[in-house]
């Protein structure tokens, strides 16, 4: 007997057989069952998903002798010869070569005749997207209402090319891409049972070249043991398709990483050389990119796994690259793989690609370096206008109890040092409310964080300021630091405000107040007693008064002057 191919041998008999079809193998069996047939199916998916064989399958389900039943026996005689495709009464068209409408009109005259052998006639119209308009007309009236010993069953890769009115007259159940699991599960059980030894890594390259499709995966396989000698490996099922090894791809990436642009290169070189296309080349860098960004976003994938076992690069690239990165190299690789189909020379495109790749790396590092260098810079800048503002205004003299350098000063005498920047009016007893400050006080960090990430400076003049007093929609900020109240009331409250809106859901207005002028406040009121500083951090702000104006005049222009 003469060599059959792998998928002809291994073609689905039995609905229980077709692999990753189950929303339409039990659709069909359940119809089956309650003998709720329809006299139109069509059948859409990419190729090699199984339509044709589960028009077979259909079609000696309701010829079956003991049918229609769920599935078939493939012992009667019918089922076999059905099989064989020697059955009269089962007519399988190819639309690609019978397209036009005199075929059409033939088959709409003879679908009038009752079958001879089997129970129904069942009409199986092959790629029946490329039926010529006036082919599609004449077969309308028959598809809607044929007689009751007819079925029709049309598949398609192409769906969207059939008219309207043609799918309309159809029962339609749509073949999914078979996952990257069940074809390699699928090739194990053929493997073992023809005695064949392989290696995992096989299979995977296998079922990542055959691209959801069962037939294209065992078309390759059966080309690949033609190719291997022993043993089912990697190089061998490489060396068929045409592809390049993972390993290399993932060391091609590590030098795009590294800088080392001469190297990936260099490996490029070899593998142009080798005889590997250029396209090919692309298609297979832009998986390895992808493999990354699976295994840094979504490690428990079955693909990903299978992907672990060629080097520890995969986990090392995870590390090193952000998914900003990954995406944006992404996004360059599947650019220029569209440029190549337009250029003489797709090398050049790719070498192009690879330049381009190792220089993103280098913007995002100069990106990153000169971050905190243009924080400084803001830095300076507000502190330089905090100076200038100092310096157009004298400093008050700082108070203190004793003559003493290590004496505490009264926090009366330095309220009455302390300038009131905002008046709390005496309305103000009324509107404080307790409980939504402790709302307030709860959710102030996140207002902290939120500022931080938008403009890390302002972060930097806010966080002196405490939570002291809040209205249904005002928040009232407390400073010790006079530079600091006055900083984010003239210059950054507008900022802080809409955060405060992003946090809280509503519109919220930030007042500034020192230290010294809420303690006033609440000593004059007895409200929110709760919200006063003990006395060492009354005492430690004293000091912090202290420390801030030498640091800012320096130690000789500060005078300490007691009144006592």
């Amino acid at each position: 007997m003469s060599y059959r191919a792998l998928y002809r041998v291994w073609r689905s008999q039995r609905f229980e057989d077709l692999v990753g079809q189950e929303h339409v193998t039990k659709t069909l069996k359940n119809a089956l069952k309650e003998k709720h047939l329809s006299h139109a199916y069509l059948f859409n998916g990419p190729r090699g998903t199984g339509k044709t064989s589960a028009a077979r399958i259909l079609a000696k389900a309701v010829n079956c002798v003991h049918g229609p039943a769920p599935e078939p026996c493939n012992e009667c005689e019918a089922c076999k010869r059905i099989t064989e495709g020697a059955m009269m009464d089962v007519v399988e068209i190819d639309a690609a070569s019978n397209r036009g409408v005199e075929e059409i009109r033939e088959l709409r005259d003879k679908v009038k005749y009752a079958p001879t052998e089997v129970r129904y006639k069942v009409y199986i119209i092959d790629e029946v997207h490329m039926l010529t308009t006036e082919a599609f007309n004449a077969l309308l009236k028959t598809l809607e209402e044929p007689p009751a010993h007819v079925i029709f069953i049309l598949a398609t890769t192409e769906p969207h090319k059939l008219p309207p009115t043609i799918i309309s007259r159809c029962q339609r159940f749509s073949f999914r891409r078979i996952s990257f699991e069940l074809i390699v599960a699928h090739m194990k059980v053929i493997c073992e049972s023809m005695g064949v030894s392989y290696d995992d890594t096989a299979l995977y390259a296998v079922a990542r070249a055959a691209d959801g499709g069962m037939r294209d995966a065992l078309s390759l396989l059966d080309q690949a043991l033609a190719f291997a000698e022993n043993r089912l490996d990697e190089q061998a099922v490489l060396a068929v398709t045409g592809a390049v090894s993972k390993e290399i791809m993932l060391r091609m990436l590590q030098a795009v990483v590294d800088g080392s642009v001469s190297e990936a290169l260099k490996a490029l070189d070899e593998a142009v050389t080798g005889g590997m296309e250029p396209e090919k080349l692309i298609q297979d860098l832009i998986q390895a990119v992808r493999d990354v960004m699976l295994f840094k976003t979504a490690p428990q994938l079955d693909v990903v796994k299978s992907s672990l076992g060629y080097s520890d690069l995969l986990p090392r690239l995870g590390q090193q690259l952000s998914i900003d990165r990954l995406t944006q190299m992404l996004d360059l690789l599947l650019h220029y793989q569209q440029q190549m189909k337009w250029v003489a020379h797709p090398r050049v495109v790719l070498e192009m690609a690879m330049l381009r790749l190792s220089d993103t790396g280098r913007q995002e590092q100069k990106a990153v370096a000169s971050a905190p260098l243009a924080q400084l810079e803001e830095r300076i800048r507000e502190l330089e206008q905090a100076l200038r503002t100092l310096q157009t205004v004298p400093p008050a003299p700082v108070e203190r109890a004793t003559p003493a350098p290590a004496a505490h000063p009264k926090p009366a005498a330095a309220a009455k040092s302390q300038p009131r920047l905002t008046a709390l009016t005496e309305q103000w007893v009324t509107l404080l409310s307790s409980e939504k400050l402790k709302e307030i006080k709860r959710a102030w960090p996140e207002v902290l964080y939120r500022v931080k990430e938008e403009k890390i400076m302002v972060h930097a003049w806010l966080v002196d300021g405490e939570v002291v007093g809040a209205t249904k929609d005002t928040v009232v900020l407390a400073f010790r630091s006079k530079i600091h109240c006055e900083t984010v009331e003239n210059k950054h409250k507008d900022l802080i405000q809409q955060v405060m809106a992003q946090v809280f859901g509503t519109p919220m207005r930030l007042k500034t107040i020192m230290m010294p002028e809420w303690q006033e406040f609440v000593a004059r009121h007895g409200k929110q007693r709760e919200t006063q500083p003990n006395e060492s951090a009354e005492s430690g702000g004293e000091d912090d008064i202290i420390k801030k104006a030498i640091d800012l005049f320096g130690e000789r222009l500060v005078k300490v002057i007691d009144q006592n």
